[in-house]
């Protein structure tokens, strides 16, 4: 048999909705045997069970700590470990492991063979940036504490950013991974990634999920591999975190017809999507528990509807809810959701006649969690422009509006384009109780980056830290940069 290399095949897709999406897929000719194998062609290792419950955590010289299955105290995270503090994150309901971390915004490196601390040191608002080696894919990027996944050209980089201030953080390779993933999204614990598609239908797609190991010193991170079938035809798809570990898959075709996905996901796996009703000119913006929220900019009014139980065979769509606070919006926005289902949604909000311009970036705490409404409540301006200085429907969350993570369910980091000067990005933090900007007395807790607004392609969080990711390293090996940033430290 003739083995046929993966070749991109790209697909063309509403623009409206390109904007208003978590993540997208192309298509790829596939070899079912590449799935075994890796870009160099070599066999890769057994990653372990196929049950979705691998070690994930390699050989780090055993567990750092106990590690159950599901935590309600911090008390079921104690680890004798020097470095270690251990702490159970409730919406996880999972072990984290804080490492060197004596105190808030100060860290120290961890001598690993004496499992000792060294002296610890501050750390500011913006705690480090570091290179990634190489650009990064858009809105490919997944944080689960300590770890951060991102994509590149030549596949999955997992970073070790247990310390903030680490300005070189070690990595470890993803195993098992028989693709290069077009979009990832973290959900809980687990990293859900997907590939592309071919067939006329029913197809067969590429999927795979990481469930990260808690263990900061793992020195690989396993990825369980599928090539599902699949009832649509080879299409472009989002993938959307959901409730409870799982992901949701969204078809970029007429009704988004949806499936979920859940682990374990095994050989031979076949993904049913059911097709929703959405109504006239909504697309596909956020997930909030197993509700799939589609959003529209109707004579710039904005405009938002739930679909219960997207992804399962009886999705229902609810009635549709205007934001009458946010006036005249753009069409250009981000979105952002935190694991336990609130959504964030920000815009640019318009002003004047006959010449419209963009007078504000304007942020709302759209959805409190997996079981609440949409909310109309009121927004908050997060970067306001001078009159008639930016214009109608203009990129000032950039080109792939991703500069948006929530860093709990009722803080969210977001970078728009900076008021100063359209070629730098400010970053700042907005709070849900009580309702505005994070400050120092009266002055926003604001960080100026010296890159245009439209080289970020990226942002994720993860136990109350922030990470932002630009393409923004140019010359002969073009790079990414990453931004960490923690809200509880002064600039």
């Amino acid at each position: 048999m003739t083995r046929l290399s993966p070749r991109t095949v790209m697909v063309v897709c509403s623009s409206a909705l390109a904007l208003l999406v978590a993540g997208a897929s192309c298509s790829l000719d596939l070899d079912e045997s590449l799935i075994d194998r890796s870009d160099g062609g070599d066999t890769l290792p057994d990653v372990g069970p196929q049950d979705g419950t691998g070690d994930g955590g390699g050989d780090s010289g055993g567990p750092v700590g106990p590690e159950p299955a599901s935590c309600t105290t911090d008390d079921a995270c104690k680890t004798d470990h020097g470095c270690l503090k251990g702490k159970c994150d409730l919406t996880r309901k999972s072990c984290v492991y804080d490492v060197c971390r004596p105190s808030a915004c100060n860290a120290a490196a961890c001598e690993q063979n004496a499992r000792t601390c060294g002296a610890s040191a501050p750390y500011k608002l913006k705690a480090s940036q570091f290179n990634v080696g190489a650009q990064i894919a858009a809105r490919s990027a997944a944080a689960v504490h300590p770890w951060l996944f991102v994509v590149t050209a030549t596949g999955v980089v997992a970073f070790n950013v247990s310390n903030p201030a680490n300005q070189t953080p070690p990595q470890a390779p993803v195993v098992g991974l028989g693709f290069i993933p077009n979009a990832l999204v973290q959900s809980g614990s687990r990293v859900w990634m997907l590939g592309g598609a071919t067939g006329g239908g029913p197809s067969r797609i590429q999927l795979a999920y990481v469930d990260v190991p808690a263990d900061p010193f793992a020195t690989k991170i396993a990825a369980h591999t599928v090539l599902a079938s699949y009832n649509r035809p080879a299409e472009g798809a989002w993938l959307f975190p959901r409730g409870g570990d799982s992901a949701l898959l969204v078809s970029q075709a007429a009704q988004f017809p949806s499936v979920e996905l859940e682990a374990p996901l095994n050989e031979p796996a076949s993904l049913t999507a059911t097709a929703l009703l959405p109504p006239q000119n909504f697309g596909p913006s956020a997930v909030s528990g197993t509700r799939l929220l589609l959003s529209a900019v109707v004579n710039q009014a904005a405009s938002f509807v739930f679909i219960d139980d997207a992804g399962s065979a009886n999705p229902t769509t609810g009635a549709a809810v205007n934001i009458a606070d946010a006036g005249a919006v753009s069409f250009h926005r981000t979105f952002a959701q935190s694991p336990d289902g609130a959504i964030f949604w920000a815009t640019g909000v318009h002003q004047g006649a006959p010449v419209t311009t963009t007078r504000a970036a304007r942020g709302y705490f759209l959805v409190p969690g997996a079981n609440g409404p949409i909310e109309g409540n009121a927004g908050v301006d997060i970067e306001v422009y001078d009159a008639d200085t930016v214009g109608a429907n203009a990129a000032i969350f950039g080109g792939h509006q991703a500069t948006a993570a929530m860093l709990d369910s009722k803080t969210v980091m977001i970078a728009t384009q900076a008021h100063e000067n359209d070629q730098q990005t400010a970053v700042q933090f907005v709070r849900r109780e009580p309702l505005g900007l994070v400050k120092d007395g009266d002055v926003p807790r604001r960080q100026l980056l010296p890159s245009p607004i439209g080289s970020f392609v990226a942002a994720t969080a993860s136990n109350g830290v922030g990470y932002l990711v630009a393409n923004d390293q140019g010359g002969q090996t073009p790079s990414a940069t990453v931004y960490v940033f923690d809200p509880a430290c002064a600039p």
